[in-house]
């Protein structure tokens, strides 16, 4: 017999997804608090954690956590697709910031 949880699709919850989702829900509410609509990811999968309007802009945003390496703070190396914009949130702190000299058009001050 077939252990019956190995056949529920799905994603299955890791350190490493319980911590993804606790910091895009950080940016989520700090997106709210500053006025924006935000339409998340349902699914976990893909280049795109959530969509972000806001004033009549619309752009998709992929949420990583920074890490403490080499006596500083650093992003992950990952690469996202064109057009997707890194939102970066630093675990001690919990500030929240774009990827410096790529800040969407428009939004270059949203998380101050």
């Amino acid at each position: 017999m077939l252990n019956p949880l190995s056949e529920i699709p799905g994603p299955i919850a890791t350190d490493k997804t319980r911590k993804g989702n606790f910091f895009e829900l950080h940016v989520i509410r700090e997106a709210w608090r500053r006025g924006a609509e935000v339409f998340p990811n349902a699914g976990g999968t893909g280049a795109v954690d959530l969509i972000l309007q806001h004033e009549g802009k619309t752009i998709e945003c992929d949420v990583k956590s920074m890490r403490y390496q080499n006596k500083c703070w650093k992003s992950s190396g990952h690469a996202v697709p064109k057009g997707v914009h890194v939102i970066h949130v630093n675990p001690a702190t919990e500030k929240i910031r774009w990827t410096k000299g790529k800040e969407p058009e428009g939004w270059e001050s949203f998380w101050d």
